[in-house]
């Protein structure tokens, strides 16, 4: 079926299936934090039943364990991950699952900070400009002064800083790695990572708990593989509207599972952080595009 879908719906296919797993991740570490399994545990759960599976898939794939020169590179990029992780998921299970989910629209903009940090790009006035408006739109969701700022809030913008750290790395990476490399020997750091941290507050999950978390990592780990595929057949100025679904979705999950209502604050604060995130995509893949790039 998917060989008569042209690259371009295959991405947005693909983009659909990215998104969904996500939400229902979000969903998973809201439901098994609420049932007293420690977020520092669900991350290793997650983590090791996500590298199963994508140990499974590349090596059903190359026959082997991809090789790799850039062990130190990778290291640091999973330090990255792993702080993003640790705290985004202790954030999701400490508020409603649409205002985490808005504010992790932030990563473009971040990312452009960052790569302006770590790889010297310039960002001129117009791309200030979309980063303040985007950071203006983190302010709409969380009305400081307004509406008290707690700790998970705090948690989810830090969470989604090291990811964009983290993703600024995977692109330098990739000039030199292959998908494959990268994909394998990130989740299994991932999987050594969050084990101490996990290990220190170890419960046993109820066995439907644990059936769920088994699912959600090999629902992330497939996600993972939609999201990166996706980008290799199309670009992420035309990939990324698709990804707003995400909060439709998430806080449809939310109002089914814990009657959370969104309030209008929420979505107009995510419509602007979007719009900017997505401004800047648009800059950057028309960048990428001139004579020269």
């Amino acid at each position: 079926m998917t060989g008569r879908l042209s690259p371009a719906s295959l991405a947005t296919l693909l983009m659909l299936v990215a998104a969904g797993t996500s939400a229902l991740q979000n969903l998973v570490i809201r439901l098994a934090g609420d049932s007293g399994v420690h977020s520092f545990q669900i991350a290793f759960l997650r983590s090791f039943f996500g590298f199963v599976v994508i140990a499974a898939i590349v090596l059903a794939v190359a026959r082997r364990v991809p090789g790799t020169g850039a062990m130190r590179q990778i290291g640091a990029s999973s330090l990255f991950h792993f702080v993003s992780m640790l705290t985004g998921f202790h954030g999701i299970t400490l508020m409603p699952l649409a205002e985490s989910s808005a504010l992790t629209f932030a990563g473009p903009l971040f990312g452009t900070l960052a790569a302006a940090a770590f790889l010297g790009e310039k960002v001129r006035l117009r791309r200030w400009l979309e980063i303040h408006a985007g950071f203006a739109g983190v302010l709409i969701v969380l009305r400081p002064g307004a509406v008290p700022v707690g700790l998970g809030p705090t948690l989810v913008l830090v969470s989604t800083l090291a990811g964009a750290g983290m993703a600024v790395m995977i692109k330098r990476m990739s000039a030199t790695e292959t998908t494959m490399a990268l994909v394998f020997h990130q989740s299994l750091l991932m999987a050594v990572l969050t084990l101490p941290p996990a290990l220190a507050v170890w419960t046993t999950p109820a066995p439907a708990i644990l059936a769920w978390l088994a699912a959600m990592g090999v629902l992330s780990a497939l996600g993972w593989l939609a999201f990166a595929r996706a980008f290799a057949l199309a670009d992420a100025s035309a990939l990324l509207p698709i990804e707003f679904v995400r909060l439709p979705l998430v806080a449809a999950l939310g109002f089914l599972a814990f009657g959370e209502v969104p309030d209008l604050w929420v979505w107009i604060g995510a419509a602007v952080i979007f719009s900017a995130s997505l401004s800047l995509a648009h800059r950057e893949s028309a960048a990428a595009r001139l004579p020269g790039k």
